[in-house]
């Protein structure tokens, strides 16, 4: 079975059509009606490196121990500790091609390649930019990289902060997400032609912060259509400190909604632009006689802010709109057009694909194949609680989060903890942390946290036990 991997970067679920959002998607919209969509898909970790970490080795960073990007302002946690083997590793034994098109923001110095992908690198970041791949093939459409319009937030001392938003000059052909959708579809009619199954990943650096896009999409939504998040206005009182520090951080904290409507429309633009490219490469697919003998997947990394609680980019606040994701799954001869109430993670896919190609599934992850869901012998893969963690952005930042359907519970290790009733707050908007009427309720997520904290031999159990107050756990001698 052939296999292609697209996953975006730094999306919110509901900036999709098929949940419920703003953009107009029709391509992504018609394969998750060909397909699973999954209503409860989330990250392990809201950080794009370590989730992508996690999305090649079904491993939780605390395991793989990629914990933070490689850009952080942090000494550790940047690279693997130990040896992994990843996905594409793993099926080459059956004799897939793996190829690697875009955005791999693994580790420091890491390249796709020494996990068993082909591709072109792009260090760090990656934004292509500056990279000569780039450049070239823009050289050969007639134009370089060139904004307009750049948007910026400001710093509180009244200079300019991070680039948030520009038009990009020239053809749509030379948008950065165009440009990885070439290399794609490149990696598949080869792979095709000599005869060889296939895994493409294609990994693009959208709708993350800045939203540079061309022109017709930069004007595709009228910002004034643009509807306020519920919980934007969110003053952030009773949170920790930290969530108005990374306000700062990113200039805009001074922002109101007909300044953020702006780039909330300059997003759907991007979402839209990234649409038409799943477009191309479903084309393809059909074009090689490929659509009945090929699993698609579409998630992200992990979600963004985008203005809820007047935040920008993510960070280390465990907001839904960062945690939960989208993930549909199109396979051949799997039901189709169906929606799974599954508590499952993008890492998931890991085994998934590993099981398509005929491999076996190692022992040691922490990941489980969507299989069963996908083809309905299953309704659940794992109990209904999503576990995160989080080791900080710029700087590190240790958090831990339990959530159910009803309650979500936030360990935040050096500031005041969270507890949200999501039935009655679903914007997050309250931190219940000291109410006294939910005492009984924090009592019993602080236990189920501290379970996961055990299971996964996570260090921080010692201070979580000793600084909450957690002793026993469902009979465990702790």
């Amino acid at each position: 079975m052939n296999i292609l991997l697209i996953q975006s970067d730094q999306q919110r679920r509901d900036s999709l059509g098929m949940y419920g959002g703003v953009a107009r998607t029709p391509h992504i919209d018609a394969l998750a009606a060909d397909g699973v969509v999954f209503d409860r898909a989330f990250t392990p970790i809201p950080i794009c490196g370590p989730a992508r970490a996690s999305l090649i080795t079904g491993k939780r960073p605390v395991h793989h121990g990629i914990l933070r990007n490689c850009e952080s302002g942090s000494v550790d946690g940047r690279d693997f500790a130990g040896t992994h083997a990843t996905v594409a590793e793993i099926i080459a034994g059956k004799g897939y091609r793996s190829t690697l098109c875009g955005k791999w923001h693994v580790g420091t110095k890491l390249e796709p390649s020494a996990c068993g992908f082909e591709g072109v690198f792009y260090p760090e970041y990656g934004y292509p930019d500056e990279h000569p791949h780039y450049l070239d093939y823009l050289k050969g459409l007639g134009c370089g990289f060139e904004l307009t319009k750049e948007f910026r937030g400001t710093y509180p001392d009244g200079s300019p902060g991070p680039l948030l938003s520009a038009i990009q000059k020239g053809p749509e052909e030379a948008s950065v997400p165009h440009y990885v959708v070439n290399q794609a579809i490149e990696a598949m009619r080869n792979a095709a032609g000599a005869g060889t199954p296939f895994l493409v990943r294609c990994d693009f650096w959208g709708p993350h912060a800045p939203y540079i896009i061309p022109q017709r999409y930069a004007e595709m939504y009228d910002p004034a259509d643009m509807p306020e998040w519920p919980n934007f206005a969110d003053s952030l009182g009773n949170k920790p400190s930290i969530q108005k520090t990374m306000k700062e951080y990113w200039g805009v904290q001074d922002l109101a909604w007909d300044e953020w409507s702006r780039l909330a429309a300059m997003c759907c633009g991007y979402v839209s632009l990234i649409d038409d490219q799943v477009g191309r490469l479903l084309a393809v697919l059909e074009e090689l006689g490929l659509t009945d003998d090929a699993a698609v997947f579409y998630t992200t990394d992990h979600g963004g802010m985008v203005g809820a609680h007047g935040l920008c980019d993510k960070g280390p606040y465990l907001y839904d709109e960062e945690i939960r994701i989208p993930l549909i799954a199109r396979v051949p001869g799997a039901v189709r057009g169906i929606r799974s109430d599954a508590v499952v993670y993008n890492m998931d896919l890991m085994p998934t694909v590993l099981e398509l190609a005929g491999a076996d599934v190692p022992g040691d992850l922490d990941a489980s194949s969507l299989i069963p869901v996908i083809r309905g012998e299953k309704t659940a893969v794992r109990e209904p609680v999503a576990y995160v963690e989080f080791h900080g952005h710029q700087g590190p930042y240790s958090q831990r989060l339990v959530r159910t359907d009803d309650v979500k519970y936030v360990f935040n290790a050096a500031d005041t903890d969270e507890l949200y009733d999501l039935e009655a707050d679903p914007g997050e908007m309250r931190n219940l942390i000291d109410d006294t009427g939910y005492a009984s309720t924090l009592e019993e997520m602080r236990r189920t946290l501290l379970r996961y904290i055990i299971d996964t031999d996570d260090p921080i159990r010692r201070f979580f036990e000793n600084s909450r107050g957690v002793r026993t756990v469902s009979g465990l001698d702790t």
